[in-house]
């Protein structure tokens, strides 16, 4: 069994995904592991251990995450550090996806589905945990039930163009929480942060070099996901 953690991040034009998932025998080492770095940080810059970690407002400075103003630079250098924390955790593997706005069902459709084929050759299932906003049920349950897959080739052994392959290892709907109460949901949200800072970087934040912290991230990434990517790291596209 694995539990995957989502989030998403981008603008009025993109939105990338990053999921996390995390073997049921590893998940206790894994957020003991989280609790020790929060601590850390508690002790080394005094950031509140339970305050909540949204990238975008993290990186920019805003919130009140400490008794004393953490600047922006250190708040990047922190950043990165928690990506290279998230890529240390025991077994742990990132999913990712990016299109632009008007694709997103599309590509959340195809992250789904290449979850479930990574479930069914690691002989595992999945329960997919969600930040609260947006409401994918109604897609997973289709999915579940009807799942008509284009072969990249052309045609299936058969001559079928279409193969039906429902998500039976993505058990259940997803399960919806408040990011404030997951550790791992906001590490969800730094990944997919990381992701789209990478493919749409600004010159405001490349100056704290955010357009390349989602390297720190690449031990993790699975490339056989999407093999176009020219990243070769899996992230998953619309072409």
């Amino acid at each position: 069994m694995h539990f995957i953690y989502m989030d998403d991040s981008g603008d009025e034009r993109i939105r990338a995904y990053s999921a996390l998932a995390i073997s049921e025998v590893d998940w206790r080492e894994c957020i003991g592991c989280v609790k020790e770095f929060r601590r850390g940080l508690k002790k080394k810059h005094g950031i509140y251990i339970t305050k909540e970690f949204h990238a975008t407002d993290f990186v920019a400075g805003r919130g009140n995450i400490a008794e004393k103003v953490i600047p922006k630079g250190v708040r990047c250098q922190i950043f990165r550090e928690t990506l290279q924390m998230t890529s240390r955790l025991r077994s742990i593997r990132l999913f990712n996806a990016i299109a632009p706005r008007g694709q997103e069902a599309l590509i959340f459709e195809r992250l789904m589905n290449r979850i479930n084929t990574n479930m069914r050759k690691s002989g595992s299932n999945a329960i997919i945990f969600h930040d609260e906003g947006k409401d994918y049920t109604k897609l997973i349950r289709r999915l579940g039930s009807f799942n008509p897959i284009q072969s990249m080739f052309g045609s299936w052994p058969g001559g079928n163009p279409y193969k039906h392959l429902p998500l039976e290892h993505v058990l259940e709907d997803i399960v919806f929480r408040k990011s404030e109460r997951s550790y791992f949901i906001q590490l969800a949200d730094f990944c997919a942060f990381a992701l789209f800072r990478c493919e749409y970087p600004l010159p405001s934040r490349t100056k704290y070099q955010l357009d390349s912290a989602f390297q720190e991230l690449r031990a993790i990434c699975i490339p056989q996901c999407f093999s176009k990517d020219p990243k070769q790291l899996g992230i998953i596209r619309h072409i």
